[in-house]
């Protein structure tokens, strides 16, 4: 498996905003699998405004009219934001991952960012990100990415990073898996010999 689909949950959409969870899981792209285990942690308010992170009224505002389940992440046993990302890096590993979240503006760059205030290097390469949401808007991506159900509850970061995982795997299968080799359009065509 050598990608990774990174979920945060927040108090903000900024980059420097607080952290409530990060989830992710490692999944291969082509095969269906997904490591089941995956990779949660809760993180302190507190430890995130030690640290100079904001939290954002219209998001907080968003939270207090989210379902009771997913309001659950703020009584939860909490991590320093710190320690959160020791963490991650160590189960991240020294692996090259294609690293995945849901934005090219959100997930990613707000961890970078919490990296670089704890000055520590991000466990992925900076060329290696990608973005799902752009994944999802392939054509056809948007039908497929329907029939994907979700297990779990929305807004949890370690759910919602499986079901991104589940639905990207989809998607590159309808998109990308249907192409037979005779039908693919950019396959080279043979010279016709000389007559």
């Amino acid at each position: 498996m050598k990608h990774i689909m990174i979920d945060l949950e927040t108090l903000g959409t900024r980059a420097d905003s607080v952290i409530l969870s990060l989830g992710a899981v490692k999944f291969d792209l082509t095969s269906g699998k997904i490591d089941d285990k995956g990779f949660y942690a809760s993180i302190s308010i507190d430890s995130n405004l030690d640290l100079g992170r904001r939290i954002q009224e219209d998001t907080l505002l968003w939270w207090l009219k989210q379902d009771i389940a997913a309001q659950s992440v703020f009584h939860e046993d909490k991590t320093t934001l710190a320690q959160a990302l020791e963490d991650f890096s160590d189960w991240v590993g020294s692996d090259d991952y294609e690293v995945w979240s849901n934005g090219a503006d959100f997930d990613i760059p707000m961890l970078a960012h919490a990296y670089a205030q704890i000055q520590m290097e991000a466990p992925w390469k900076f060329w290696a990100s990608n973005c799902f949401r752009t994944y999802k808007k392939l054509p056809g991506a948007k039908a497929i990415a329907g029939t994907v159900p979700f297990s779990g509850v929305k807004h949890n970061a370690l759910a919602d990073a499986f079901h991104q995982a589940q639905v990207a795997q989809a998607i590159h299968a309808g998109v990308f898996g249907k192409i037979a080799a005779d039908k693919n359009p950019f396959k080279p065509v043979k010279p016709k010999a000389n007559q």
